[in-house]
């Protein structure tokens, strides 16, 4: 008897051979299919990192890079432009040192060569000007303070355009103005409020109501100082400065205003002293026997409508001719003419400039049969002090 092994059927037709091996081929391509998903996976992470590690290192690279140019940029840039500012400032420096010096040189070409006082004072006052912004000239004569002249005192008229502004007559005791009086006695400059109870009240007048007691407003007053020669400093002239040239509230250069003050001084000493190798003061002769006459008297002015135009503008120049000899004389010859009043011989004391004064003024006044002698009454008036004996018997009298 035949036994026959009949296979156990799984129900779908296919013997346990072939069912097995379908089950592992199954699971061996799940577990390929999971292997390489796990490479899959494992391959992206290490792309990513390797990705993000490339970029971070380039951003690096790229940072630290341009901050090394970015630092080499900068100090190259510090570099040149220390280099250009050096350059500049060194021009610059160079430009105002030359321009001072050209200013000062041609303020001393001026003062030397003032063939007159008017042209002194000019100088002195365009001088000044150059470094200070308001500029008043005071003549320092017998303790007194005169107004000699000024700079930078244009205003605006009614249709805003620039004018000159007369000056006022100022004349008052130096003790009156302290800080005037400070400067006559130290012989130094001094910075002072620009109070009346500092300057005085016509004085502080002229800075136009800023002197208002508050004690705010400052001003600088330089003394002209003669003397130098001869050990006998004093002070002939003060500058009132009030505020410094150029831009409002610059620093007023006081050193240079103080060499415009010197160069003034030693101008005047020279001419002073020229003017007494030429004018000596008599010694007096042998005391006369009889009083001689004294001088004529002058004729009067005329009746200034009576006057021409021209007639009225010759009589005005031979005024001021008078007047700026006299103060010539009084500057240049002071001490001639205190010699001259006490010895009551002012005509001898300064002979010298008295005739030739008298010769110009005959020269190129005389002519008009309208003129009367000015000089003489200038004279008579301002050194004699309307006393005509002090002028002494030589005095030869006007002209007319």
């Amino acid at each position: 008897m035949s036994v026959e092994f009949i296979q156990p059927d799984h129900g779908d037709g296919r013997r346990p051979q072939e069912a097995s091996r379908d089950f592992f081929r199954a699971e061996r391509d799940l577990a390929r299919e999971q292997i390489s998903a796990a490479w899959q996976l494992q391959v992206e992470q290490i792309h990513e990192l390797i990705d993000r590690g490339w970029r971070d290192h380039v951003a690096r690279a790229f940072d630290e890079r341009f901050d090394a140019l970015r630092v080499a940029a900068e100090e190259e840039i510090e570099r040149r432009v220390a280099e250009r500012l050096a350059h500049e400032t060194e021009r610059a420096r160079a430009s105002a040192a030359r321009e001072l010096s050209e200013k000062i040189n041609q303020t001393a070409r001026r003062l030397a060569q003032a063939e007159d006082l008017d042209a002194w004072s000019s100088a002195l006052l365009d001088g000044m000007s150059a470094f200070g912004r308001r500029v008043w000239a005071f003549s320092v004569l017998s303790e007194k303070l005169t107004l000699e002249g000024a700079r930078g005192q244009s205003g605006l008229d009614q249709d805003g355009v620039e004018s000159a502004v007369s000056l006022p007559e100022i004349s008052l005791d130096v003790a009156a103005a302290p800080a005037f009086q400070t400067v006559v006695e130290s012989l130094d400059t001094v910075i002072s409020m620009g109070a009346a109870s500092e300057l005085g009240q016509e004085i502080a007048g002229l800075l136009n109501g800023a002197a208002n007691g508050s004690g705010e407003r400052r001003v600088c007053l330089l003394p002209v100082v003669v003397g130098q020669s001869e050990k006998q400093r004093k002070v002939a002239a003060i500058v009132m400065v009030d505020g410094a040239a150029g831009p409002l509230n610059a620093p007023l250069d006081v050193n240079a205003l103080e060499v415009v003050a010197a160069l003034a001084g030693s101008a005047l000493d020279a001419r002073q002293a020229a003017q007494r190798l030429t004018t000596q003061v008599s010694p007096g002769g042998l005391i006369p026997i009889a009083q001689a006459p004294g001088p004529k008297a002058a004729g009067a002015p005329p009746d200034w409508q009576s006057l021409t135009k021209e007639d009225q503008e010759l009589h005005a120049r031979a005024q001021r001719f008078a007047r700026v000899r006299v103060a010539e004389m009084r500057l240049y010859q002071a001490e001639a003419v205190c010699n001259g009043r006490e010895q009551a011989r002012l005509y001898m004391a300064l002979r010298g400039e008295m005739d030739r004064s008298r010769a110009q003024f005959k020269h190129e006044f005389m002519h008009s049969p309208t003129m009367v002698d000015y000089f003489h009454m200038e004279v008579l008036h301002t050194l004699a002090n309307d006393d005509a004996s002090l002028l002494g018997p030589e005095y030869p009298g006007p002209l007319v």
